[in-house]
């Protein structure tokens, strides 16, 4: 059931769970200082009950009045890049309301997003919304309501349709805790040469690849996946000519100079001069894929290169090849 921003409003404010728009994926949202609500989140997405949810502000400004005393720096980052794709982990002031959200850690993850639709709605409720990817735990992110609407169905009280995600892929997180030194998390739009440059008159290092203990949105637990298993190869000569209903993924120019099998379902994730417009549409071709039904698939190996947008995608890739 798709709502308006004020139908949105007064389900969250009465405890309820919807689908909403933003510029990398869409989530899924509740109030995220009511346990009641956030428990459901987890209960509709089957997620473990140790992962965090990130939050969501209508500004840095709404965030603040949560968070503990931070690194001076952040003003610098959150003036450049939020609203954008990109979220904070930060040390909670305690006690806060925030903790059923953050699963009891002194730590909050907080974002301001890029959408316009999701900006109305966050300036007119006075809580934050916690909000995990709208898709079953271990499944690939939603981008469209179509998506939601086959993943999870009536589960939800509605979506907040926004169209089609712009960028497509989750998040930037990074870890902005230390005065000197900020980790990246989660790799997504936002790369380490944007922050490099923003922090440029700082004495502040960034870190890519970096490993803590503390569980955060997609690292710990296997996500992004197809129902489809996916076998990476090197080319259309590696894959058995005897097998029946055979899907290929791969970008255009791949596709393009390898011969055709008439049992191939070819599917082209677009040209590799546009890995942005490669992103925004990743999930929903594998979205194409399981509506085929067939059992098997391949994925042409691809170098996705080292911008933060290539990083971005062959860490989402990386999680659903078969290993």
């Amino acid at each position: 059931m798709k709502v308006s921003v004020a139908e949105a409003k007064r389900i969250l404010s009465h405890g309820g769970v919807i689908a909403i728009p933003t510029e990398t994926v869409y989530g899924l949202a509740a109030d995220a200082t009511n346990p009641k609500a956030v428990e459901k989140i987890f209960r509709i997405k089957n997620r473990p009950s140790d992962n965090p949810l990130i939050c969501h502000f209508y500004s840095f400004n709404d965030a603040k009045k949560y968070l503990a005393p931070f690194p001076v720096y952040l003003h610098k980052l959150t003036e450049q890049l939020s609203p954008g794709p990109v979220s904070y982990m930060l040390k909670l002031q305690l006690p806060s309301s925030l903790t059923v959200a953050t699963r009891g850690r002194e730590e909050v993850i907080i974002r301001i997003p890029k959408h316009d639709l999701l900006l109305q709605l966050l300036r007119e409720i006075p809580f934050p919304l916690a909000a995990p990817s709208a898709n079953t735990s271990g499944k690939f992110s939603s981008t469209n309501a179509q998506m939601i609407e086959s993943d999870l169905g009536d589960k939800i009280d509605g979506v907040l349709d926004g169209g089609n995600s712009a960028i497509g892929l989750e998040s930037t997180i990074l870890d902005c805790r230390e005065k000197n030194c900020i980790r990246i998390l989660r790799p997504g739009a936002v790369g380490k040469d944007d922050i490099e440059w923003i922090l440029r008159n700082e004495a502040v290092t960034v870190e890519e690849n970096s490993a803590i203990s503390i569980t955060t949105p997609g690292s710990k637990y296997k996500h992004y996946s197809p129902r489809t298993p996916l076998t990476e190869v090197f080319s259309l000569s590696e894959i058995p000519s005897d097998k029946k209903n055979i899907a290929v993924l791969g970008v255009s120019e791949q596709l393009e100079k390898n011969f055709y099998k008439e049992n191939m379902k070819l599917i082209s994730l677009g040209s590799e001069r546009n890995l942005q417009g490669i992103a925004s549409t990743l999930y929903q071709k594998l979205f194409e894929l399981d509506a085929l039904n067939f059992d098997v698939a391949y994925f042409i190996h691809h170098d996705w290169g080292e911008s933060a947008m290539g990083k971005a995608l062959n860490n989402r890739i990386s999680h659903f090849l078969m290993k």
